[in-house]
């Protein structure tokens, strides 16, 4: 497979670029990642068919390509896939990006720092490029970011550089376009979109209202025997609990209580009283079980002295 031309437009959309200054405004420290994006390569021109032929002073126009950036992989640390030495990790790019065909360069953000490569830099665009071994070229975008003296201005900058490979490699500066929305200035890369369809996670339901737990629904949507053992385990458990619950509040139901609320409430005196009456009574049950439960674990303590002092009567 022959070699693309090196690409003549390099281009990077809207929303790339807003996330990498995000980045550069929001990172607490010097930082770096990767870029993904595709080459377009140049079509194939047919010289047309003429009785006259060319005139040899009018050289053919050489075919040229066009890199666009559409995503970026933002790490926290500024040696996050590379050495020191600037090697990039080759075991770190297979674990992360199986699929490296997307992958066309990477970035780097220092702050109060001037807009040029660094050596370790130029070495890790050209072990990127080693190691990726496409024929797609390595872009490097290299951002830095500063504040006016009362810290009231914050300017950030970006600049974009090409690896020109061979023996003596280089990064040469390049002029970055952005891609917006609109007609003129997205170079038609908006003129279609296709609707991502997702399916929707299976969710469980249940028919409220109805004490009995067969009566309860499982939409699964195709999930396993597990799954739905799983789910009824788990609304049984509920139901239980709310049995419990239920058991607790007997008496007190919502329709009851509205009657207690507004203007004619003079009118249930009676179920007032009767209300408070069996509170009462719920609280003298209550107070009956905390004696008896006291009185069990008095017992118990005595039991335990008179144990210690037989014990310590034998030694």
């Amino acid at each position: 497979m022959a070699t693309p031309p090196p690409p003549s437009d390099l281009s990077i959309s809207g929303a790339a670029l807003a996330s990498l200054l995000h980045l550069a405004a929001t990172s607490a420290s010097d930082s770096s990642g990767l870029l993904s994006g595709h080459l377009s390569l140049p079509s194939s021109s047919f010289a047309p068919l003429s009785d006259f032929d060319p005139s040899p002073s009018i050289p053919a126009p050489s075919p040229s390509s066009h890199l666009f950036i559409t995503h970026l992989f933002s790490f926290n640390s500024p040696l996050s896939f590379f050495s020191s030495l600037g090697h990039v990790d080759a075991s770190f790019l297979r674990s992360h990006f199986p699929d490296s065909s997307s992958l066309v360069g990477w970035f780097s953000f220092r702050r109060n720092s001037a807009l040029r490569p660094s050596m370790r830099e130029l070495a890790v665009s050209v072990s990127l490029s080693k190691t990726l071994g496409t024929d797609t070229p390595c872009v490097f975008l290299l951002l830095s970011s500063s504040l006016s003296p009362n810290r009231a201005v914050h300017t950030h900058d970006y600049r974009a550089f090409l690896l020109r490979p061979g023996a003596k490699p280089v990064l040469e500066p390049m002029s970055l376009r952005v891609l917006n929305v609109g007609p003129g200035s997205s170079g038609g890369q908006y003129s279609a979109f296709s609707a991502n369809l997702s399916t929707l996670p299976s969710m469980p339901c249940a028919i409220r209202g109805m004490d009995d737990v067969d009566s309860m629904v499982i939409c699964e949507g195709g999930k396993g025997n597990s799954k739905k053992e799983e789910s009824l385990l788990a609304m049984k458990e509920k139901a239980r609990e709310q049995k419990v619950l239920d058991s607790s509040t007997e008496g007190f139901e919502v329709e009851r209580l509205e009657r207690l609320v507004g203007v004619p409430t003079n009118a249930y005196t009676h179920e007032i009283e009767e209300l408070y009456r069996s509170m009462l009574s719920k609280l003298e049950s209550l107070t009956h079980q905390v004696e008896k439960t006291s009185a069990m674990v008095f017992e118990q303590e005595n039991q335990n002295l008179e144990l210690r002092c037989k014990v310590a009567g034998m030694e």
